[in-house]
């Protein structure tokens, strides 16, 4: 039993790409086909009929030298395919051809004597009261060649219309070319053209089909390995067809995207399991000292118990709080744009860290004023001094310049300490949150291991850069951060 036709399935395939691909290709193959038969039908036809009238003239060139010395009559010009008519000098008509008899009048009423040696090329038209093979030539503009043949005398004219001229006289004939064997070849193209048209169309059409579906084969395994991809299976990679194309790009491209997916996942992970670990600790130090004193209430220092308690408590505060900053987008546009200045806003935060005034040294030739969100830059200056403080033996120095490149116009922020400086494998990995390096890897000297991070965010939140430098002592970061397109310029 035949199984029945899904329509809706039909109904797809013919809205799919393979469909549209055949029939735009179909549509396309059938225009051009027939601009190409048409121009192809009209070529041949002009060509064979120039071919006519270039045999016509020649055979009329031969004719005329020939009447000249008296070799052939007039009547052994006529027959044939071609038609031929002679005139005397007077304009009186001597001979047609069998098929333009019907039409003398018309006939003898256009044609004209030429002078001695003249040659002539014109149209000759005919009206329509004839029948039979006469009809033929009605309502045609048929090609008329005419040449003057002088000094004929004798008998060398054969006439069946008048008399034999004795003396020299000036006779001009005329032949007509109808355009029979040009038609003849047209309908012939025609007829293998309107054979063969639709053949040729249904073969591109075919052909833009097969190709197309290749084409989507290729797609749909990217489509099928796209769908097979869960968060558990960001390993896998879509299939890359060997062809230079662009179904070979977009799969490139989509294997790098789930490269860069894969490594944002991993981060994430490691970034929650850092974030866990930082938590448990405190929370587990926090538990501990409370179950203690819970365990012998009448030997707690209560006091110190909760004070600990709520340096524990500030510290997950805190912990809280980078935490959160670090979450949101690493690339947005700092709110509550201000003009910031720089140079007030490093002496102050230096006035606010313990030391800070004794131990750090601000140098700036002039203010320098910055747009951006004077909250997150104090933040972002904060970390960097702390973290500065923390290494440095004896002195911080920040320096503040203004630098002019071809990259735009900034505001330079250098911090320098004189501490044992980051081994140049490091001056990445510090940047990456919970990174603690040797020195720093006890929670009283080095934190949680976000300040670098946090700092190097916010200098990315304000269109900037922080990175560290080549320095002869210490560590040497280097903060750079758009200025306007029109700072304002003290004196």
């Amino acid at each position: 039993m035949a199984r029945p036709l899904r329509l809706p399935r039909l109904l797809r395939s013919l809205r799919s790409l393979r469909a549209r691909s055949a029939a735009a290709a179909g549509l396309a193959a059938a225009a051009a086909f027939t601009a190409g038969a048409f121009w192809l039908s009209h070529s041949l036809y002009d060509s064979q009929l120039d071919d006519a009238k270039t045999a016509a003239q020649a055979r009329l060139d031969v004719a005329v030298a020939d009447m000249r010395t008296g070799r052939i009559p007039a009547s052994g010009l006529l027959g044939g395919d071609r038609t031929y008519a002679l005139v005397l000098d007077s304009g009186r008509l001597l001979e047609v051809s069998p098929d333009l008899e019907p039409f003398r009048a018309q006939v003898a009423a256009q044609l004209t004597p030429l002078p001695q040696g003249e040659q002539v090329s014109r149209t000759l038209t005919l009206g329509a009261p004839a029948t039979g093979t006469a009809s033929r030539l009605a309502h045609h503009a048929l090609p008329l060649y005419g040449q003057s043949a002088g000094g004929i005398s004798g008998y060398s004219i054969q006439s069946g219309f008048g008399e034999p001229d004795r003396g020299e006289r000036t006779v001009t004939a005329y032949l007509v070319v109808p355009p029979w064997d040009a038609e003849r070849v047209q309908e012939s193209v025609q007829r293998l053209l309107l054979v063969a048209g639709p053949f040729a169309v249904l073969l591109v059409a075919a052909i833009a089909w097969a190709v197309t579906a290749q084409a989507m084969r290729r797609v749909e395994a990217i489509r099928a390995q796209m769908a097979s991809i869960t968060a558990q299976h960001l390993d896998r990679r879509v299939p890359v067809p060997p062809t230079a194309d662009e179904i070979a790009n977009l799969a490139t491209t989509t294997n790098q995207t789930l490269e860069k997916l894969d490594h944002a996942v991993t981060a994430q992970r490691r970034f929650v399991a850092d974030a866990s670990h930082e938590l448990r600790s405190p929370l587990a130090g926090l538990r501990t000292s409370l179950e203690v004193a819970l365990t012998h209430p009448d030997r707690t220092d209560w006091p110190t118990v909760v004070r600990a308690a709520r340096a524990d408590t500030v510290r997950l505060q805190h912990l809280a709080d980078d935490l959160l900053l670090l979450a949101r987008p690493p690339v947005a546009a700092p709110a509550h744009h201000t003009r910031v200045e720089l140079t007030d806003l490093a002496r102050d935060v230096a006035a606010e860290l313990p030391h800070g005034t004794s131990r750090i040294t601000v140098h700036a030739d002039r203010p320098l004023e910055v747009p951006g969100n004077a909250a997150q830059l104090h933040r972002l200056l904060r970390n960097l001094l702390e973290n500065a403080l923390r290494h440095a033996a004896d002195r911080v120095t920040v320096t503040l310049t203004e630098d002019h490149g071809p990259d735009g116009h900034w505001a330079v922020l250098e911090v320098l300490d004189d501490g044992p400086g980051i081994p140049a494998p490091d001056r990445e990995r510090v940047f990456a949150p919970f990174t603690r390096l040797d020195e720093a890897r006890t929670r009283d000297t080095g934190g949680a291991g976000l300040g670098l991070a946090i700092a190097r965010d916010l200098a990315t939140r304000h269109h900037g850069t922080l990175t560290l430098a080549d320095s002869p002592t210490g560590a040497r970061f280097l903060l750079r951060l758009p200025l306007p397109a029109h700072p304002a310029r003290t004196p």
